[in-house]
């Protein structure tokens, strides 16, 4: 597989982000728990997330520690490995609560480099 830049991988993550805002938009917690499809398509999301994080560079990493990029990576692996544990109301809150400063905080590092 040909090597993509990792100003691509980070597009992968602003286009994820904006799918579940997209996707959740609107949405209270029960209904966002009473529709599976969501849940699902927003995990698959969370999984694009983490895994293009693994392939931005330790120097970006290290340049940008506001990222979470570890927790990026943590949630993609928390909701492939252990899914059993992955409730509804953790996603939630990754949605609600952590994702929406990062498109900014992404951008600006597109715009740098």
């Amino acid at each position: 597989m040909p090597h993509r830049d990792w100003k691509f991988r980070i597009q992968d993550i602003l286009d994820a982000i904006g799918t579940v805002q997209k996707y959740t938009q609107g949405m209270e917690f029960k209904t966002f728990t009473g529709d599976r499809r969501t849940v699902d398509a927003v995990v698959r999301n969370l999984i694009i997330i983490g895994e293009a994080a693994v392939y931005v560079p330790e120097d970006i990493f290290l340049k940008h520690p506001e990222v979470p990029w570890y927790d990026m990576r943590g949630m993609r692996n928390f909701v492939v490995h252990e899914y059993f544990k992955a409730s509804d109301a953790v996603i939630w809150d990754t949605v609600q609560l952590d994702l929406s400063p990062l498109p900014a905080l992404l951008k600006k590092i597109l715009d740098e480099n």
